[in-house]
């Protein structure tokens, strides 16, 4: 058995076969890192473990052609491309009124498109980086519907995989009597809770117009659940950035929409500066050259570096300034930095001064409308030993505070992994690549890097970048050969 193979690849082949053969903990180890398939022109496993294709195959191993799926894969991907194909087949209800739906002026030509086929099809992808205008041009679109509404109110439902990037969509939408706006989680959109499996309920969602922003973040599992509950006539806007961070469950089914039929948003509004720009393209085209002239060495003491860089004790330094690394783990993950900074912090301090840190929520609290993932200032005054003392009071974005005992997790987010970023947006980023982020790919360093909206500091050694950078990521399923199969070519496209 090969070292690649865990303990779980080897314990799920040996309970499908004793003798364990190695195809069977490839095909484990393949769907544990994130692919919906393995591909292979040889199968040495018995007939017996196989079923070919079908809906609800009864054995443990599927084959389709030259690809082979765990039966729960198989029956993901299976659902999803069934219900777009519904979706893209259904026209969507005639709820307005098409000589008053006129598009504003000012949109560029992509934007427009978006509107347009929010108003006539009941699917519409669209796709682009941050400040493409994917949140401005949806609520163009609502905007657009209102006004073309034949009668009553426009039932929307707006969700994303976090609560933090729900609420920003929702905060951008002036407030419209013609519209009736719920804003929530996926999660708390489809009422998925751990341990229970609805897939099969038919269980469909009672809205006109379902929007869900950061889809790049929705796994192949979630995103079944969203498109089975998408009922007949119901609109769906999907919006995300497909070169960011695959989900961390599995499967990278916006970025195979997006390959097939997305509307592609390219202009950037979040940032005017030409020299952002020349890096974020540099990052998606692999191109090395502009990324080595804004290069800095790692510095040799890391932690004293920061704290001289960004005077911790300045409560308006990291107001607006997040640290971004790859790695969660080790001397120079995340975590380690964050425990380091917080203590270098408190011993900075003398009793009475202010002071100001960076966090993030960690569990979801309805009540509150604070979700895990949503960031926060925590803000005190120092009193003597060890901070936090739960006295603090935390400011959101939103302007809303409350005090730190009220929330039910958090943790110090002065600095951030390329994951937990993902949805965010700061006037200056450092991204910091110490040893070991060579292991991680382009797409880490691309969203790290696109978190920026004013000023980008690069911190490491040319290798890491190179590697980085010359590693993609590439999820195999059998999406969009099988898309192809079943719906018209004009169906995925406009």
């Amino acid at each position: 058995m090969k070292e690649e193979f865990t303990l779980l690849d080897r314990t799920f082949a040996e309970a499908l076969d004793p003798s364990a053969p190695p195809f069977l903990c490839r095909l484990m180890a393949t769907s544990r890192q994130g692919n919906l398939c393995m591909r292979s022109e040889e199968c040495p496993i018995s007939p017996d473990l196989i079923a070919e294709g079908g809906s609800l195959p009864d054995k443990p191993v599927v084959r389709d052609q030259d690809r082979y799926y765990l039966q729960r894969n198989w029956v993901l991907e299976t659902t999803i491309v069934e219900q777009l194909a519904r979706l893209l087949r259904l026209d969507p209800k005639e709820l307005f009124d098409s000589g008053r739906f006129q598009i504003p002026p000012e949109l560029a030509d992509a934007q427009a498109d978006v509107v347009k086929s929010v108003f006539t099809r009941s699917l519409t992808v669209a796709a682009g980086g941050p400040g493409t205008g994917k949140s401005y041009t949806a609520v163009q679109t609502l905007n657009c519907l209102a006004s073309a509404l034949l009668k009553g109110v426009l039932r929307v439902k707006i969700a994303a995989p976090t609560g933090k990037a729900a609420d920003r969509l929702a905060q951008a939408l002036p407030p419209s009597e013609k519209l009736e706006i719920e804003t929530l989680t996926l999660h708390r959109l489809l009422r998925l809770q751990p341990g229970r499996v609805r897939l099969f309920e038919k269980q469909q969602l009672d809205a006109d117009l379902i929007i869900v922003d950061e889809a790049s973040m929705i796994d192949a599992s979630l995103f079944a659940h969203l498109l089975q509950a998408i009922p007949d006539g119901c609109r769906l806007l999907l919006l995300g950035d497909a070169e960011q961070l695959p989900p961390v469950d599995g499967g990278s089914v916006f970025r195979d929409l997006t390959e097939l039929l997305a509307i592609r948003l390219q202009f950037s509004h979040r940032t005017q500066k030409e020299g952002l720009h020349r890096l974020f393209e540099a990052v998606r085209g692999g191109d090395l050259a502009p990324l080595l002239e804004v290069l800095e060495p790692l510095p040799k003491d890391l932690y004293s570096w920061i704290e001289t860089e960004f005077q911790l004790t300045d409560p308006e330094q990291f107001a607006h300034t997040r640290l971004i690394c790859p790695l969660r783990k080790g001397p120079f993950g995340v975590d380690a930095l964050n425990q380091g900074l917080v203590s270098r912090l408190q011993k900075r301090l003398k009793v009475g001064q202010s002071w100001s840190a960076p966090i993030l929520v960690t569990s979801n609290d309805p009540h509150l409308r604070l979700y895990n993932g949503t960031p926060g200032l925590l803000q005190g005054t120092y009193q003597g030993g060890s901070i936090p003392y739960g006295s603090e009071s935390v400011l959101f974005g939103d302007g809303r505070t409350f005090s730190l005992r009220q929330l039910s997790g958090f943790e110090f987010a002065f600095a951030l992994s390329a994951h937990k970023s993902q949805g965010s947006e700061f006037e200056r980023v450092v991204c910091l690549l110490p040893p070991g982020s060579e292991e991680f790919c382009r797409e880490a360093l691309y969203t790290a890097l696109t978190r920026a909206k004013e000023e980008i500091r690069l911190v490491g050694s040319r290798d890491v970048l190179e590697k980085m950078l010359n590693a993609r990521t590439h999820l195999e399923s059998g999406f969009r050969e099988r898309m192809r199969g079943r719906c018209s070519p004009s169906s995925i496209t406009l």
